[in-house]
C-alpha cells in the first residue's frame, strides 16, 4: 500500500511538473505571437502597394524579361499578393512570420508566351519562404542567405 501511495504522489508531481512546463511554453510561444504581431505592423506598412522587379538572381529585369517587366503588390490587409510574372497574372495569399515571408503557391493564369522570359523562375522563387530585407528602397526576397529578387516601389 506504501509503495502505492508514493507511486501516486510521484505520479501527480510529475503531472504538476509537465503542466507546469507547458504553461511556461504556451506563455513564451504567445509573447513571441504577439511580439511578432506588433513587428509585422511595421513591415507590413512598408509592404504594402506594387513593387516592380528589378533584379532576378542578379539579372537585370530587363534582360531577363523581354515583355512586360514583372511586378507583384501587396495586400497586407487581407495578406494576399497578386501581380505580373511577366506575361501570366498570379495570385495567391501569404503569411509575415517577424521578417519571414511565407506564400502559398502562387496561382496563375496559362497564356501562352511569345517573350521568352524567367516567369517560371519567378514564380518559383515568390512561391518560397523568404526573409524580406529593405535595403535603400529596394525589397529584397533572401533565399538561404542569397538574394534572389529584388523590387523597387512602383512611384504613384
Amino acid at each position: 500500500m506504501k509503495k502505492l501511495v508514493n507511486f501516486g504522489l510521484t505520479g501527480m508531481f510529475l503531472s504538476v511538473l509537465a503542466f507546469t512546463v507547458q504553461s511556461c511554453e504556451t506563455v513564451n510561444k504567445t509573447i513571441n505571437k504577439v511580439e511578432d504581431t506588433v513587428g509585422n505592423k511595421e513591415l507590413e506598412s512598408q509592404l504594402k502597394g506594387t513593387w516592380i522587379l528589378k533584379t532576378i538572381e542578379n539579372s537585370v529585369a530587363p534582360d531577363a524579361f523581354k515583355g512586360t517587366v514583372p511586378y507583384i503588390t501587396f495586400d497586407t490587409d487581407n495578406h494576399k499578393v497578386s501581380g505580373n510574372a511577366g506575361c501570366n497574372n498570379f495570385t495567391g495569399s501569404f503569411a509575415l512570420l517577424g521578417s519571414t515571408y511565407a506564400p502559398t503557391v502562387p496561382a496563375s493564369t496559362l497564356m501562352a508566351c511569345i517573350e521568352a522570359n524567367q516567369e517560371t523562375k519567378l514564380l518559383e522563387l515568390l512561391g518560397k519562404k523568404s526573409s524580406l530585407v529593405f535595403n535603400n528602397y529596394t525589397l529584397q526576397f533572401v533565399q538561404n542567405g542569397k538574394v534572389v529578387l529584388e523590387f523597387t516601389p512602383k512611384t504613384r
